[in-house]
């Protein structure tokens, strides 16, 4: 996670970008992300018109669901907007040269994740984040959080079953899991049948409160 020097040029970086783009709403939503034409790209006038504006129909309809997909996994949302505005600085960068950006994303966003997890050593949920143009109050997104009753279901799987379970939400089968994750599709299936199992039992206990 960025943290420092780096937190800063990487904000940094993101600002130039803000300051030719609307604000985004609270549907998540950037207005455009032609601006981002001011970071390396390939081609020149209509190449990089088409360039921009396939990007910027990925960022609209793809960035939201990066964010879920990575509270899914146990993100809090200030932390998800953050890796998740880094994934799409990333993916800009190599938008010629990404075959599937959604996969994709969602690969390099779930690594970095794993990243912050594992380079901190207090609890994720206690980090206090920075508002950000995606998130402008980070406190209201975790009160926020404990309305989604997904997030309950799901706080307290093992790590693997959440991610598994995360790409099974949004819509992969278990061998395109394994091929992503370059894990053995009985593996994927194991944990996806554990962590069902484990959100229907808390299921059946809240029912019975």
């Amino acid at each position: 996670m960025p943290t420092g020097s780096a937190r800063y040029e990487r904000c940094s970086r993101m600002n130039g970008v803000s300051a030719h783009m609307s604000e985004i709403g609270p549907d998540g939503e950037a207005a455009s992300a032609a601006s981002l034409g001011h970071l390396s790209a390939s081609g020149s006038g209509s190449e990089t018109s088409s360039r921009n504006g396939e990007f910027d129909y990925f960022y609209r309809t793809f960035m939201i669901r990066l964010v879920a997909f990575l509270m899914w996994q146990g993100a809090p949302a200030a932390l998800a907007s953050d890796l998740a505005q880094d994934t799409m600085l990333k993916a800009y960068e190599r938008w010629d040269r990404i075959q599937s950006p959604e996969a994709w994303s969602r690969r390099v966003a779930s690594r970095e994740l794993v990243r912050a997890f594992s380079q901190v050593e207090e609890s994720i949920g206690e980090l206090a984040l920075e508002p950000t143009s995606l998130l402008p109050a980070p406190d209201e997104a975790a009160e926020w959080e404990d309305t989604q009753e997904i997030l309950h279901l799901l706080r307290d799987l093992p790590a693997r079953q959440r991610q598994v379970l995360a790409w099974t939400l949004d819509g992969y089968k278990p061998a395109e899991i394994a091929a992503e994750l370059g894990l053995k599709a009985a593996a994927v299936r194991a944990s996806l049948f554990k962590a069902r199992l484990a959100v229907s039992s808390k299921m059946r206990d809240r029912e019975g409160d």
